[in-house]
């Protein structure tokens, strides 16, 4: 299999944040595979589509209500057939509630193409910076609840 093209990865990408700005973390859950390890920018490591879905319904119901996701792809590297890493950058803007701000971080993406589409067999983010000072301890307080 040839090399995929950064739109093709884009249109994975693409849904995640379309289902984070409808705070549907089972549609965001659908573009992993069911196998997913996620490990959120907390250190928090969840395994299986479903534990990825509760906790972003988690999150898009608490902390990040309302909020939006916008993913860039810096980097794509081919690992085998089928299986790219790729370096994603993100920005999430909270526009109210106890996160307030700018959030960013990058992740380390593992993708598996499944038919005609890519999805996340692997996704380790990594905070940058936010603009709310207690965002970490705000957002473990939320997960664990």
């Amino acid at each position: 299999m040839e090399d995929p093209s950064t739109r093709e990865l884009e249109r994975t990408f693409s849904a995640l944040s379309a289902a984070w700005k409808r705070g549907d973390g089972e549609e965001f859950a659908q573009w992993c595979t069911d196998d997913v390890d996620f490990i959120n920018l907390l250190g928090i490591h969840v395994k299986g589509r479903r534990a990825v879905a509760a906790l972003h319904e988690k999150i898009f119901h608490g902390p990040y209500e309302g909020s939006t996701v916008n993913f860039t792809i810096e980097s794509v590297r081919t690992i085998a057939p089928d299986v790219v890493l790729a370096i994603v950058p993100s920005r999430v803007d909270a526009p109210s509630g106890p996160v307030k701000g700018i959030v960013l971080s990058v992740a380390s993406v593992l993708l598996e193409r499944h038919g005609d589409r890519w999805e996340v067999a692997n996704f380790h983010n990594t905070r940058r910076e936010a603009t709310q000072k207690d965002h970490l301890s705000i957002m473990s307080k939320a997960v664990e609840e």
